[in-house]
C-alpha cells in the first residue's frame, strides 16, 4: 500500500467526482487505485463485498473505504467532500436553470426525451438485478411481493421491513472464517456523534434533512435501488411532481459523480441553496458513517449467516421495487410513440452495446433537437 498525501488524495477524488459517470464509476475508481498503487486488488474486491452489507450507494461507500484505509477518518472526510463537490455544484446550476426556465415550452421536448431514456436505463438495471438477485425461488417471490406492495402504495419502509422478515427463508451461506482484527473505536465515535447530531437536528428543525437522512440510512445497493424510497418520500411530502422527479433523475444521470446527487435537485426545489445542502448531506452522510463503522467491524461479523441472508433478501426486494419505479415513471413520461422509441433506444444502447449513459443522452437529445427543427 502506497500512502498518499492528503492533498494528493483530495485532488484525486475531486477529479474522480468531476469525471466519473454512472456505472462506469467503479471502473474509474479501480483504475485510479491501481495507477496510484494504493490498495491491492484483493483488498478492493473484499471492500466491494463489504459495502453491499449496509445501506448506501455502493460506489460512494467503496470510495470512502479506500480513503479511510489510506488516511484515516480525516482523509475519508476530505475525500468524501471533494468527491461530492463537483457534482453538487453542477446540479445546483442545473436546478436553478430548470426551475427558473424549465417551464418554457421549447424546453419540454428535451426533458420528455430525457425522461423516456431514463426509463429505458432503469429497465436495464432492473433486469440486471433480477438476473443476479432472483435466482432462487424465494428471492423471486420476495421481488414479486415487493412490487405488488409498492403498486398498492404501501410505504416503502414497510416493504423493507417485509424483506428483513423474509430473510429467514433463505438458506444459510457457507461458513466464513472469523478474524482477530482489533477494532479502532475512535473514528466510529467521531463519525457516530455527527450522525446522531444530524439526525436530531433534522427531526426537530428540518423535515427535508430528516426525510433524506432516513432514505440514506436504510436504502441498500446503488443509486437505482434507492430510487423507490426517494420517490416515495418526494411524492408523500408533495415536494415536486412525478414529472419533475423524473427530470431530476435524468440530471443525476448526465452529471458526473454519484447518481443520487438528484437529492440536490430535490432540495433546491424545496428550499433553494439551503435545501440543496441539507438534502445532499442527508442522503450521503449515513453512507459515510456506515463505511467507517463497517471498515472496523466487518472482519468480526462477516461470518454471521444472518448478515448474508438479510442482504440477499433486501436485494431481491429492491429488484421488485425498481420495476415499480420504471412503471410509475412510464405512466407520466410515455405519452407519445416517439417517447417509446427513446426507451427502446436507451435500453438497447446501454444493455447490448454497453454505451456510456452520458453518450446515450447526448445522442438522444441531439436527435430530439433535429426532430424539433424539422430536419427529419
Amino acid at each position: 500500500m502506497k500512502k498518499p498525501s492528503l492533498l494528493d488524495l483530495v485532488f484525486s477524488f475531486f477529479i474522480l467526482g468531476l469525471t466519473a459517470y454512472s456505472m462506469a464509476m467503479l471502473e474509474e475508481l479501480k483504475q485510479l487505485n491501481n495507477k496510484k498503487k494504493w490498495l491491492s486488488n484483493e483488498e478492493i474486491d473484499k471492500a466491494l463485498a463489504m459495502v453491499q452489507l449496509y445501506p448506501g450507494p455502493i460506489f460512494i461507500d467503496l470510495a470512502i473505504y479506500i480513503a479511510y484505509k489510506l488516511r484515516g477518518i480525516t482523509g475519508a472526510f476530505l475525500a468524501f467532500f471533494a468527491f461530492l463537490l463537483p457534482s453538487f455544484i453542477i446540479m445546483l446550476i442545473l436546478s436553478f436553470v430548470y426551475f427558473h426556465y424549465g417551464k418554457i415550452s421549447y424546453i419540454h421536448p428535451f426533458f420528455s426525451a430525457l425522461e423516456a431514456m431514463v426509463i429505458g436505463i432503469i429497465i436495464k438495471v432492473a433486469l440486471d438485478f433480477g438476473a443476479k438477485y432472483t435466482k432462487e425461488k424465494i428471492s423471486s417471490v420476495i421481488a414479486g411481493i415487493s412490487f405488488i406492495l409498492m403498486l398498492y402504495k404501501i410505504d416503502a419502509f414497510y416493504v423493507i421491513l417485509f424483506a428483513f422478515l423474509a430473510s429467514i427463508f433463505f438458506k444459510a451461506p457457507e461458513t466464513i472464517q472469523k478474524s482477530d482484527k482489533k477494532i479502532n473505536y475512535l473514528p466510529i465515535v467521531i463519525s457516530g456523534i455527527l450522525f446522531l447530531a444530524l439526525l436530531i437536528y433534522g427531526y426537530f428543525k428540518s423535515k427535508l434533512l430528516f426525510e433524506m437522512f432516513k432514505v440514506g440510512a436504510v436504502a441498500f445497493g446503488n443509486g437505482m435501488t434507492i430510487l423507490p424510497l426517494l420517490e416515495d418520500v418526494v411524492l408523500k411530502n408533495h415536494w415536486m411532481s412525478l414529472k419533475e422527479f423524473a427530470d431530476g433523475i435524468a440530471f443525476g444521470q448526465i452529471t458526473p459523480g454519484p447518481f443520487l446527487i438528484t437529492a440536490t435537485f430535490i432540495g433546491y426545489k424545496v428550499a433553494k441553496i439551503t435545501g440543496a445542502i441539507f438534502a445532499t448531506i442527508g442522503i450521503f452522510y449515513p453512507s459515510f458513517f456506515y463505511t467507517i463503522l463497517m471498515s472496523e467491524i466487518y472482519e468480526k461479523i462477516k461470518h454471521l449467516s444472518f448478515i448474508q441472508k438479510i442482504l440477499k433478501s433486501l436485494l431481491a426486494s429492491f429488484t421488485g421495487m425498481i420495476f415499480f419505479v420504471a412503471l410509475s415513471l412510464g405512466k407520466v413520461a410515455l405519452t407519445t410513440p416517439l417517447s417509446f422509441l427513446y426507451v427502446v433506444f436507451a435500453f438497447i444502447a446501454v444493455r447490448y452495446f454497453k454505451m456510456n449513459v452520458l453518450l446515450v443522452f447526448i445522442i438522444g437529445l441531439l436527435t430530439q433537437f433535429i426532430i424539433i427543427k424539422g430536419i427529419l
